[in-house]
């Protein structure tokens, strides 16, 4: 089995609201109309979101977006500034709850996913493939 060519982007983020929007925006200009583009789009989202809530981040920090890709393949990495008090991790939530479920998403969505450290902080990542 032969393992596809990626192609890398990246995009780095300040640490404010709202900039999920921007990255989603910039996820369909790298993917084009790739069919885990939709998924893609909110799995990112998802991490992203989680950087800006749990990290130094969202405290004037910032995000980085590491996008691989192929016709099959899509991996993305979301890296914070670091500051979390634990290492991102799936946690049952209240199904009263109104937040807590974006690595539940992720882990439903994606092929597979995980959390590598980073520096200060940790680079969640994860695939989707088709085909």
């Amino acid at each position: 089995m032969t393992v596809p060519t990626l192609k890398f982007d990246t995009l780095l983020l300040p640490g404010m609201d709202r900039v999920s929007g921007h990255a989603r925006r910039w996820l369909h200009d790298v993917l084009g109309e790739h069919p885990a583009l939709r998924d893609a789009s909110l799995c990112m989202s998802e991490l992203i979101t989680n950087a800006l809530r749990y990290t130094e981040s969202g405290q004037d920090g910032q995000v980085r977006v590491e996008v691989g890709h192929s016709e099959k393949v899509v991996r993305v990495t979301v890296i914070d500034d670091g500051g979390a008090e634990t290492a991102p991790h799936l946690a049952s939530v209240d199904e009263m709850a109104e937040g807590g479920r974006g690595l539940l998403v992720v882990a439903f969505l994606a092929t597979s996913w995980g959390v590598d450290r980073r520096g200060a902080g940790h680079a969640v990542w994860f695939e989707l493939g088709h085909g």
